[in-house]
Formats: C-alpha cells, sequence, structure tokens
C-alpha cells in the first residue's frame, strides 16, 4: 500500500511537471516576441496588443479542463503542494493567490470563495497581465484620473504601495505612503464570463468586485515586474498589506474545495 501511495504521487508529480513545462514553453513564446522584449529593454510600457498573444496562450493552454487536470496532480503530489504554498496566500482583494509557476513572469491561479472578505481596492499595477475566466462570471470596474472639467465619481486617499522586495540581500517588507487626495472617474462596468479572455496594462486602473455567493476562478498571467511600486486606493484604513503564506495543507484543502465544487455545478448544469 505505502508503495502504491508513493508510486501515484510519483506519478501525479511527473504529469504536473511535465504539463507546468509546456505551458511555461508557450508563455516564453510570447514574451520573447520584439514588442515585449523591446518593452522590457528600453523600460516602458507593454503595449495593449503586445498582450493579445499572452490572452491567447491562455485560453489554448490553460483552459478550464486543463487546469483543472493540472490541479488534481498538483493535490496529488505533497512535493508540488509545498513548493506551490510557499508562494501562495489569500490576497486582500478577496482571491486565493495561487502561484503555479513564478519563471520572472508568474502563473497564477486566482479563486474567490463565495462569501469571502473582500476589500474591493482600486489599483494600478507593477505589470502588465493577461487572465482567462475557469469558472464563474467576474466584475470589474476601469477607472481613470477625473479631468479638471469632469464630475468625478469619487475623491479618494491615494496611496503609493510599495512592494515586499529584497535591498543588500535584506528582505524590505510592503509599505503604502499616502500621496493625497485624487479625483477618479468610473470609466466602465464590466463582467467577464468564463471561457473568455481580457488584458490589462499596469497603468490601468481597476477595482474587482466582490462576487458574492458565487465561485469565480481566474489564471491569471503576470508579465515581468516593471517596477516597485503602483498606485493604491484602499477603502479601509489598514489593507492587507503582510499577507501569511499558506502551509502545504491548507493550500490542499483550499484546491481540493475549489474542485469539489466545481465538480457539483458541472453535475447540477
Amino acid at each position: 500500500m505505502i508503495s502504491t501511495i508513493g508510486d501515484a504521487s510519483h506519478n501525479a508529480t511527473a504529469r504536473a511537471s511535465i504539463q507546468l513545462e509546456h505551458i511555461h514553453e508557450q508563455l516564453q513564446r510570447s514574451f520573447d516576441a520584439p514588442q515585449f522584449t523591446h518593452a522590457h529593454s528600453s523600460h516602458v510600457a507593454i503595449p495593449h496588443e503586445a498582450l493579445t498573444p499572452l490572452a491567447d496562450t491562455l485560453s489554448t493552454h490553460c483552459h478550464t479542463d486543463s487546469i483543472h487536470a493540472l490541479l488534481y496532480d498538483v493535490v496529488d503530489s505533497p512535493k508540488l503542494l509545498d513548493e506551490i504554498a510557499a508562494r501562495s496566500y489569500y490576497h486582500g482583494n478577496g482571491f486565493l493567490k495561487v502561484v503555479l509557476l513564478d519563471r520572472g513572469y508568474k502563473l497564477r491561479l486566482h479563486i474567490w470563495f463565495k462569501g469571502s472578505a473582500c476589500e474591493e481596492n482600486i489599483h494600478s499595477h507593477r505589470w502588465a497581465f493577461a487572465s482567462h475566466v475557469l469558472t464563474g462570471a467576474l466584475k470589474s470596474e476601469l477607472w481613470t484620473d477625473a479631468a479638471n472639467d469632469d464630475t468625478p465619481t469619487l475623491t479618494a486617499n491615494e496611496y503609493r504601495y510599495t512592494a515586499e522586495h529584497t535591498q543588500h540581500k535584506n528582505i524590505v517588507k510592503a509599505t503604502k505612503q499616502l500621496i493625497g487626495h485624487t479625483a477618479l472617474l468610473k470609466q466602465q462596468d464590466i463582467t467577464q464570463h468564463a471561457g473568455t479572455s481580457y488584458v490589462m496594462t499596469q497603468d490601468q486602473l481597476h477595482r474587482i468586485n466582490h462576487p458574492g455567493q458565487e465561485l469565480v476562478a481566474t489564471i491569471i498571467c503576470t508579465a515581468p515586474t516593471a517596477v516597485l511600486t503602483n498606485r493604491l486606493f484602499p477603502n479601509t484604513d489598514m489593507p492587507k498589506l503582510h499577507p501569511s503564506k499558506l502551509s502545504a495543507n491548507e493550500l490542499y484543502h483550499a484546491l481540493n474545495n475549489y474542485l469539489e465544487l466545481n465538480h457539483r455545478k458541472s453535475i447540477a448544469a
């Protein structure tokens, strides 16, 4: 029996590793494209059109069936659970962030479990990204700075968020610094349904809406980090800046829960 369990774990690790390597090869092709390499070497923002092939890659190689097959192998692999849990946590914006690959870029699974706490902060990013919706409907808003002749949707405290990073071999914790009051204008409400993909440049302000009682999951690929800071408009005085990493056991139960909920949803459909 012990040998059988060990063989099953080994086989799951092998299958998942092969699948992750295949996904990496496909994603790397997008990052090797001239528009990406030029933007990275010139330290300029990645243009919107350069992100479209990345979204297409997610649609083709990271669709729901593919990612769920991967997750079934991950939960059967103590080795991969340890590795992935060490870089995963519950994000302040309400989702479980599971970092499947970290190769300069990151391939991340985001899961919003129904009823989960969500800060719903307006923010930009430190990187451009492409995303593919796996489960449910992701509701979000696009925001911009209000021009002088605009009537702002709201005026909010703006902070400069600096991510955790290493400086002189020391880890510097994430921080936020108040910049001032900023007038903002809501541009658009968006709903992305399961099976759709979208892209976002790093300077775009957006806010994810609380999914309520619906299970929502996306697979997202973030480009290599362009800057250490981004804009943050928290709706609480104490946004979650220092989340705790998951244990392998916590990740195991969270992924199993997600897969079981999806299984029940497919049976009920």
